[in-house]
């Protein structure tokens, strides 16, 4: 066989094992997705930096996903929108919270063309 025929079978082989382990990630059911929701400290208080981290369950680890939280004070009205950084299947970002009450953190989960929205009201003291 020469080098040329032979370059074209490994080329071959090598694009169908790439084609083969990007096939055989399973997709994610979005009804199997559950999103834990923690803050440090617990809960919040007004005026310091709170640590929002929302862990995943019934992701693969190493499925490629975006989370940004995004956190309102009334229905209605977005306070902030946080882009998360991941680390395994927890993301985190950080917010400094200034009035005690009661806030609405919604998560917003992005894997491919799929965006799944948890919602969970957080009490901030003061």
């Amino acid at each position: 066989m020469n080098r040329k025929r032979m370059l074209t079978v490994l080329l071959s082989l090598l694009l169908a094992a790439v084609m083969t382990a990007c096939s055989s990630e399973r997709p994610v059911d979005p009804a199997e997705v559950e999103v834990t929701l923690t803050t440090e400290p617990s809960p919040p208080k007004a005026n310091a930096v709170t640590k929002f981290t929302a862990t995943l369950g019934g992701v693969p680890e190493s499925t490629k996903a975006t989370l940004s939280f995004d956190i309102r004070k009334s229905e209605h009205d977005t306070l902030s929108y946080l882009n998360a950084k991941q680390e395994g299947n927890a993301f985190t970002a950080d917010k400094e919270l200034k009035e005690p009450g009661t806030y609405t953190v919604y998560v917003h989960l992005y894997i491919g063309d799929l965006h799944i929205t948890k919602k969970k009201q957080i009490e901030v003291a003061s």
